[in-house]
């Protein structure tokens, strides 16, 4: 009974090492098959503010430096002031006065310090930061819009901005900004700040009761009155593609590669998620090709 029992132990035991070592070969085979998708898991699973604030180097880059932005700065601008060259000289007494809707940000002054000033920290926008860079009420003008405002203020356009912007806390700040630069029709008549709603419509309609807007003027397809907001990215470009005929007719949209409703665009809950699901939705509506070289 005794060498029975003994045999029955040493059994189990036996069984129990070969059952360790098998599960332990068989995670060690599955981690050497797998090492790239692990480590991935790893990197994604790890990735902090701070790397994904490395994505903004290229387009910060190209807004502080380059010529190219520039001259389509100057080519808006350019656009639009043909515009209003041929609207005012068909305005009538009796007609409704004649406007202009700009957008602020990134429409006629730049702001891309404060996006530079994230690159390398473990920061996202956030409204106190925000706030902090409007109090500072020091966003320069971009290329060409102090020249171009002026002209159609000079030509009886009034002038309207609307911008997302908090009224409550960012209005004498940006009046102030904008005052320092230089800008026509600045006061609280023509400022248009948030209150409870980033959809900018209820805000031009209002404007359009009592003026006839010659031109729309903005960075984002929400500082034109298409009905994007809220939208997806295929509505989104839809809604372009159905307004097509007024991109430099009677909406003048300037480079912003940076920001925009385009980003929340990319996912329903994308203002959800984490550094990483971030980057994995941006990355996943890319279309990609890669040459027989690099697949080596």
């Amino acid at each position: 009974m005794l060498k029975s029992k003994k045999k029955f132990l040493m059994s189990m035991a036996l069984s129990f090492v070969l059952m360790s070592s098998s599960t332990t070969a068989l995670a060690t085979t599955n981690i050497g098959q797998d090492k790239d998708t692990q480590q991935k898991i790893s990197t994604e699973s790890n990735k902090s503010l701070k790397d994904l604030n490395e994505q903004l180097v290229m387009g910060v880059a190209w807004m502080q430096t380059s010529g190219e932005y520039r001259a389509l700065c100057y080519q808006a601008y350019n656009t639009a002031q043909m515009i209003v060259d041929k609207e005012s000289s068909k305005f009538k007494t009796g007609d409704k006065p004649l406007a202009i809707i700009t957008d602020c940000d990134e429409a006629v002054i730049d702001n891309n310090e404060y996006e530079a000033g994230l690159i390398g920290k473990d920061k996202a926008f956030s409204d106190k930061t925000w706030g902090e860079w409007v109090d500072h009420a020091d966003a320069k003008a971009m290329p060409g819009a102090k020249e171009f405002l002026n002209y159609a203020s000079s030509k009886g356009v009034e002038i309207f901005y609307v911008t997302g912007r908090d009224e409550k806390t960012g209005l004498d700040a940006t009046i102030k900004n904008l005052q320092k630069l230089g800008y026509p029709c600045v006061d609280k008549q023509h400022m248009r700040l948030k209150t409870t709603s980033s959809n900018k419509q209820p805000r031009m309609d209002e404007i359009t009761k009592d003026y006839n807007v010659i031109i729309y003027m903005g960075d984002d397809e929400g500082d034109f009155p298409v009905g994007s907001y809220g939208k997806g990215v295929a509505e989104r470009n839809e809604l372009v593609d159905k307004n097509k005929d007024n991109f430099g007719t009677h909406f003048i949209i300037l480079p912003n590669p940076v920001y925009g409703h385009w980003e929340g665009a990319l996912s329903s809950d994308y203002w959800k998620l984490d550094a990483a699901g971030k980057d994995k939705v941006r990355k996943s509506h890319l279309r990609t090709w890669t040459s027989s070289e690099a697949q080596k």
